[in-house]
């Protein structure tokens, strides 16, 4: 990708936290976002950037990293609005992990999801961040796993999860028990 078509997908996000709004459509979460936060986006084989589509592709062990959520897949397709002020919707594919921050997070501690899936669509709209390709979600004590390849599971901003599909939880009790 060309440095200043890259800089113009960074600048595009951060300008717009800058100012207020909410281009990752983080909801509750911009809140806290810090004034002049950044969104980082790193690959390891390519990024290449269409201006007439407004899209951009990186490939190769791609890190996005955000105050409100880490991001880890092998491709990331991200679209922007048709004025480049926030991201329409964003497409990560192979691999993904996705790490939801709430604003209580400390350091080392996430009280917020963790996604696992070949494939994650994320529409700031909505929020909603929808995994699919053997789909897991590990919310606390409780990891909520998919039983069928076409099974999805929707991850919304605000921490709720829904499921489509057939699926199994686990719970796992972590007190201790009391001894006599």
């Amino acid at each position: 990708m060309r440095p200043a078509l890259c800089a113009l997908l960074l600048l595009s996000v951060s300008a717009a936290a800058q100012t207020g709004a909410d281009p990752l459509g983080l909801g509750p979460l911009a809140d806290n976002r810090p004034v002049g936060a950044k969104t980082q986006i790193t690959a390891q084989k390519e990024a290449t950037f269409d201006e007439k589509k407004n899209v951009a592709v990186f490939i190769g062990n791609v890190r996005v990293t955000d105050p409100g959520f880490l991001l880890a897949s092998e491709k990331l397709t991200v679209t922007l609005t048709a004025d480049r002020s926030g991201i329409e919707r964003a497409i990560a594919e192979g691999n993904v992990v996705i790490v939801q921050r709430t604003p209580d997070d400390k350091e080392g501690e996430n009280k917020g999801a963790v996604g696992r899936a070949q494939r994650v669509e994320y529409t700031p709209a909505t929020g909603r961040a929808t995994l699919s390709g053997s789909p897991q979600i590990q919310q606390g004590i409780n990891r909520h796993i998919a039983t069928s390849p076409g099974t999805r599971m929707i991850l919304n901003r605000d921490g709720r999860a829904s499921t489509v599909g057939p699926s199994r939880t686990v719970i796992t009790d972590t007190s201790a028990p009391e001894l006599p």
